[in-house]
């Protein structure tokens, strides 16, 4: 199953992969909000970003294809809120700056403890907001028993207890 491709180049498109044997609407909805939440909260960090979230109307973060099967993949980029064009080099700029972040979470959480999950430790003051989005997102992706995300060949994969970032 495909639908919607109006994804444009691939290189500008962040692709999320949920397990569907055990995808419940609820937790897709709570994905796509802290998803949408995270990204934008990058989008305002980083110059070009900044400059297109300063303006109105505001680029629209849009499913633009689905892929089905035994995965279901999520394509995403920003458009114009009319949904007139794509914003290719935003997307591509704002989704880099992304995967860059939550690698960084990633890569800075501590060893599991006894209960699976690591403790966090306090973020830096100024990047308080930033940090508490990425572990949002991190949290949103391990709920499920198989999610990855990835952007331009970089891949972060999730499944139980295992974690890779490729």
């Amino acid at each position: 199953m495909s639908k919607g491709d109006r994804c444009g180049p691939s290189d500008g498109v962040l692709a999320v992969r949920l397990d569907f044997s055990t995808l419940s609407v609820s937790y897709l909805s709570s994905l796509l909000r802290v998803l949408q939440a995270a990204i934008r909260e990058v989008a305002r960090s980083v110059e070009d970003g900044r400059d297109r979230f300063d303006q109105l109307p505001q680029p629209v973060l849009v499913i633009c294809q689905l892929e089905g099967g035994d995965d279901l993949i999520l394509h995403l980029v920003f458009m114009d809120a009319d949904g007139g064009g794509l914003h290719t080099e935003l997307s591509s700029t704002v989704f880099g700056a992304f995967m860059d972040e939550l690698g960084e979470f990633i890569r800075g959480l501590p060893q599991p403890g006894l209960w699976g999950r690591p403790a966090l430790r306090p973020p830096e003051p100024d990047a308080l907001e930033l940090s508490k989005r990425m572990d949002q997102v991190y949290r949103e992706l391990h709920r499920s028993s198989k999610s990855a995300i990835s952007f331009r060949g970089h891949t972060i994969e999730i499944e139980g207890d295992r974690l890779e970032m490729l």
